[in-house]
């Protein structure tokens, strides 16, 4: 419970809106688990509004059940309270739930709860929890005279099929976006995820056309790009390279068919691992390939399109792409297919990857000294990772050598690469502090476990051919 309760805060916390906004919008809705049901709607404007005439349903029916058509057996419509409203930037929140099992999961009671609020106006189905899988939500308003609705905001998730879209064979002065249009957002209920909720990234509705629409300001709300508008924050669950190499993950097609990949049973994964290599396959029409690795040595390619995101040219990711590698720990976050026999996880956007670690350590290069060998000096030999010692180490090199140090267990087991990087001059450099200096992890950022282990250092020519190499041992141990 206390990790629910920090991640609610937390967004609340990074929640900055913008100033152009001109109706209520929907900014958090959390579809599953069932406890945590929930839709929050928020007020941009400079006033305060009433609420009266708005309503609030899942229904794909909810602009017909004005003339007397009822809403779907899995579905809700509700009116707000008479004098209920939302104050200037103030939030409004509904829950499909009792208010007991959301003050369980939040800590805090809702506004509304269809399970226990008095409302003057309501429908609802068998079950009017929110869908797992595919649905839409929408606030709009109404008079309770006119023949035609209002929509305020428009919400839809999982696939085009459960949207809704209006037209003016049946009374609209427009026509809404047609469904195969409509930029739903992925589900995240098939996805490895705990305690998601959809969040807002700001009050933009992005791609939504802003004249001939159906919407109370004359917006087409049908229109909005939920995949740039909106985001999916929470705990995730970890998923070992080994099972998406063993296929229990896979989608059907192959990254050609577009993003998000596959049907709506496609599961999302969201593998971790260190850059190990890169492929631009670019130039012959194909995608950017990344190869991450995990602590176990398996390997899998993360695999971007320059038409979704053009990472090679993205300021803050480009060096990813550029050797040497094993510097930086990354997460991708995708859909798996199979390619040439090998498992590829398909990255839609830059919201989709993140940096979780960076090993780029620079050190303090000395030149004025020239060397005609490798020589690596750790100091001190011993560290203690649990009492936050780091272990300083300087090394020299010949001129125009490539330098790679590693560290090895006593049995020779790899454990993490230090320093992969080309020097044009002979010279020395100093690494210390935390920012340069071994920590005692492995490349997954793991604590090893005390015993001696061994630095080892080759410094390549690879004009000459000459390859030297130093290794010195040094010894992790024990907080007393």
């Amino acid at each position: 419970m206390i990790i629910k309760k920090y991640l609610i805060k937390l967004v609340l916390a990074s929640f900055i809106f913008s100033a152009n906004a001109d109706h209520l919008i929907f900014n958090r809705i959390c579809i599953t688990p069932d406890e945590a049901e929930m839709i929050e709607i928020y007020n941009p404007l400079g006033e305060s509004v009433d609420l009266s005439n708005y309503y609030l349903s899942d229904s794909d029916k909810y602009y017909t059940w004005i003339s007397g058509e009822s809403i779907g057996n899995f579905d809700f419509l509700i009116k707000f309270p008479e004098g209920s409203s939302i104050a200037s930037g103030e939030s409004y929140t509904i829950t499909t739930q009792s208010n007991l099992d959301f003050s369980d999961y939040y800590d805090n009671l809702p506004d509304i709860s269809l399970v226990d609020s008095e409302l003057d106006i309501f429908e609802f189905g068998l079950n009017p929890n929110l869908s797992g899988s595919e649905e839409m939500l929408v606030l709009f308003y109404w008079d309770g005279v006119s023949s035609i609705v209002q929509d305020v905001d428009y919400f839809l998730w999982g696939d085009f099929d459960k949207g809704v879209s209006k037209t003016i064979e049946e009374g609209y002065p427009f026509n809404d976006t047609f469904l195969e249009n409509q930029m739903f957002i992925r589900n995240y209920s098939t996805s490895d995820f705990y305690d998601s909720l959809y969040v807002r990234s700001d009050i933009n509705e992005y791609e939504e056309v802003q004249f001939d629409g159906n919407g109370i300001t004359g917006h087409d709300e049908t229109s909005e790009n939920f995949n740039s508008s909106w985001n999916i924050e929470g705990i995730e669950k970890v998923i070992s390279f080994q099972d998406i190499i063993d296929g229990e993950y896979d989608c059907a097609g192959n990254s050609q068919d577009g993003c998000p990949l596959g049907n709506l049973d496609c599961p999302i994964v969201n593998p971790s691992g260190m850059i190990v290599d890169y492929f631009d396959i670019t130039q012959f029409g194909g995608p950017h390939a990344l190869t991450i690795e995990d602590a176990d040595g398996y390997r899998l390619e993360l695999t971007i399109w320059p038409d979704n995101w053009d990472i090679a040219n993205d300021p803050d990711y480009s060096k990813l792409l550029e050797a040497p590698f094993n510097r930086f720990l990354v997460q991708g976050l995708g859909n798996v297919f199979e390619y040439n026999g090998e498992k590829q996880i398909l990255v839609c956007d830059v919201d989709d990857f993140t940096i979780l670690q960076s090993f780029d350590m620079e050190g303090d290069f000395d030149g004025s000294q020239s060397f005609n060998e490798a020589i690596i000096n750790p100091s001190p030999f011993v560290l203690v990772p649990s009492a936050y010692e780091v272990l300083d180490y300087s090394y020299s090199f010949p001129s125009n050598s490539r330098v790679i140090i590693r560290v090895f267990d006593i049995s020779g087991r790899f454990i993490t690469t230090l320093v992969d990087k080309y020097y044009e001059s002979s010279g020395t450099v100093t690494r210390q502090e935390s920012s340069s200096a071994w920590d005692g992890t492995n490349q997954m950022g793991q604590v090893q476990p005390p015993g001696t282990y061994l630095m080892h250092m080759e410094a390549s020519n690879f004009q000459t051919g000459k390859t030297f190499i130093d290794i010195a041992p040094v010894v992790i141990g024990v907080k007393k």
